[in-house]
């Protein structure tokens, strides 16, 4: 009995280690992680390139009346749906795709570092 519990500790130990290692390989080479496709997909959200790298999806936010600038520079089939914050010079941390009324798909580009442009 000590065996079997034994061996199902250590092999959940190696998933969760391999787990984790391509999760930070992922983020190291600046590409949406497992775990934000999978929120992605759950979330019916669709997969938006901006600048040749894909962003990650973060989550749906409801903006209001917090007034939205078109992002031009996007690419792919959301390139015309694309939004952002005006005002941050650079990259903007996060880009919008609208869902539906005021609700928006929020994305933001994977990285170790969570202060983009720096």
């Amino acid at each position: 009995m000590r065996r079997r519990i034994t061996k199902w500790i250590l092999a959940i130990f190696i998933l969760f280690f391999v787990y984790i290692g391509v999760e930070t390989v992922l983020l190291y080479k600046i590409k949406p992680t497992v775990y934000s496709t999978v929120k992605r997909l759950a979330a019916g959200a669709p997969e938006i390139e901006v600048y040749g790298e894909k962003w990650a999806y973060q989550d749906t936010v409801d903006i209001g009346d917090m007034r939205l600038t078109k992002f031009t520079e996007g690419e792919g089939q959301y390139k015309d749906q694309m939004y952002f914050f005006p005002g941050r010079p650079g990259r903007p941390a996060n880009i919008f795709v609208p869902k539906q009324g005021t609700e928006y798909y929020r994305y933001s580009l994977s990285s170790f570092i969570f202060f983009h442009g720096l």
